[in-house]
């Protein structure tokens, strides 16, 4: 019998979405409500470095580094602290910080990252939870521990 090693076993942990107050030091707090993000990460832009000595093949290098938009989706709590500073944040066209927080392996992996705030939605349902949406842009490096 075989034993898979650690890096093919299945994370089974909990991740927690959390938001910063903005202070110094700065505190953050789980969002709870988070039952849905999309993916957090960053892509290189591609430079088109082609010369004359490049044999007939392109050639490229890696270029500034761009944020992913993401998607938070949460479930709708009226009077919400959180939800309602997500909104404001939207309205006054400002960052805010953020954790995703990946609790259950040793060691605590915590990925910090700024997302500048675009939009945010409420999608009433009749069948099933209502739920608000944010999207933001992440704004710098996101910083892994």
């Amino acid at each position: 019998m075989t034993t898979a090693s650690p890096l093919e076993t299945p994370f089974v942990g909990g991740i927690f979405w959390a938001v910063g107050d903005g202070a110094s030091p700065e505190t953050f707090t789980r969002y709870c409500a988070v039952d849905a993000m999309s993916g957090i990460g960053s892509a290189n832009s591609l430079i088109d470095v082609t010369t004359f000595c490049s044999m007939g093949v392109k050639e490229y290098i890696a270029g500034l580094a761009d944020g992913k938009q993401v998607t938070i989706g949460a479930n709708y709590l009226m009077g919400d602290s959180i939800q309602e500073g997500l909104i404001l944040d939207v309205e006054n066209k400002v960052k805010r910080n953020f954790e995703v927080q990946v609790d259950g392996v040793s060691p605590f992996r915590l990925f910090h990252l700024t997302l500048a705030m675009l939009d945010w939605e409420l999608d009433p349902q009749v069948a099933k939870q209502n739920v608000i949406k944010f999207i933001g842009k992440i704004s710098g490096k996101i910083l892994r521990s």
